[in-house]
């Protein structure tokens, strides 16, 4: 399903966003067992629309609980980065289940910030929709924020990929 160029109610158009890390689980379009998560943005939410496949299975025709999790913790992350500018990692999160998924279903995953605590904290909300509009699973979580430079002296990713990223996220 495609939004781009979808006007929202408030007017906002939905902007395609560049996914950066080609392997990661959540986002990376060349990682063949991972979610393949796409982005957009309007200014104040982000979006992704999923196809849950059969590898994403847990128990019987259902989604794995864990694969949810992580659509949301994508979801909270990329948020965070977008809407913030300030790389980030998740200090806590917490999910709740309301309805269960099962394969072949189209999800809808949004984000929001739902509180900016300080200059190195902020408070994010997710949540999951099947095709009908009814929530699966929502989540809230608290991400530390960091600039490219303190995410360079600990070591998480490789200076050139850190380069690409803050470009996208600027």
């Amino acid at each position: 399903m495609m939004f781009e160029g979808k006007e929202t109610m408030a007017g906002n158009l939905w902007q395609p966003l560049i996914a950066v890390d080609r392997e990661c689980f959540g986002c990376g379009l060349e990682n063949p067992h991972g979610l393949q998560m796409c982005f957009e943005s309007n200014g104040t939410t982000l979006r992704s629309t999923v196809k849950m496949e059969q590898r994403f299975r847990g128990w019987s025709n259902l989604i794995h609980g864990g694969i949810l999790s992580t659509m949301l913790d994508e979801m909270m992350g990329w948020t965070v980065m977008i809407l913030t500018g300030k790389f980030m990692l998740t200090r806590t999160m917490q999910v709740a289940f309301k309805r269960p998924v099962y394969i072949g279903a189209v999800l809808t995953v949004t984000g929001s910030i739902k509180e900016r605590v300080s200059e190195k904290r902020v408070l994010v909300k997710a949540e999951i929709r099947d095709e009908g509009g009814l929530v699966c699973a929502e989540s809230e979580g608290e991400f530390a924020l960091f600039t490219r430079e303190q995410f360079l002296r600990m070591g998480i990713m490789p200076e050139e990929d850190l380069a690409a990223m803050a470009a996208a996220i600027s």
